[in-house]
């Protein structure tokens, strides 16, 4: 069994307290730390977190915001905020989100931009964050199955908004 929770990327060094995503006591642990205040928390078994949230990480971080709901390890909702934008949405592994889909009868194209929207909304997003973005391998990430953890397609995707190591 896989990984059931929110990854949550923002550029703040120390846990957004105060906002409904990291109050309430619920387990927050720091997972990864990038170039220069860049930080991935999880928020285990947790539901995809709501725009409110995502405006709420936004004004205390007061930068982009990025949260992946990773289901099983298998596929992942992406989920970006600016503050002058409001949240768009697509996901990592399309193939695996449509099996998770049809049990519902909805279709990813329902729910997700396209590869290719997605990415001009990543570089945007990664641009308001003051970052160098890469297109191509934006657009790429989003097309690819994963093999075989969907958190592996994250790590890339970050790789791609140009959120260094």
């Amino acid at each position: 069994m896989g990984y059931w929770g929110s990854l949550i990327l923002v550029n703040h060094p120390q846990p957004p307290s105060g906002t409904p995503a990291f109050a309430g006591g619920q387990r927050v642990v720091l997972l990864q730390k990038r170039a220069g205040d860049w930080r991935m928390w999880s928020l285990e078994g947790q539901g995809s977190l709501d725009d409110e949230d995502l405006a709420g990480l936004v004004e205390t971080t007061g930068g982009p915001v990025l949260v992946g709901f990773v289901m099983d390890s298998n596929c992942i909702v992406l989920e970006g905020r600016t503050k002058d934008r409001a949240t768009w949405r697509t996901c990592l592994d399309r193939t695996a989100m449509s099996a998770y889909m049809a049990e519902s009868g909805q279709s990813v194209d329902e729910w997700f931009l396209g590869p290719e929207e997605a990415a001009e909304n990543a570089v945007e997003w990664a641009r308001a964050a003051g970052l160098t973005p890469l297109p191509e391998a934006l657009a790429e990430v989003l097309s690819k199955r994963s093999d075989p953890f969907v958190e592996d397609l994250f790590q890339e995707f970050l790789d791609g908004l140009g959120i260094a190591r």
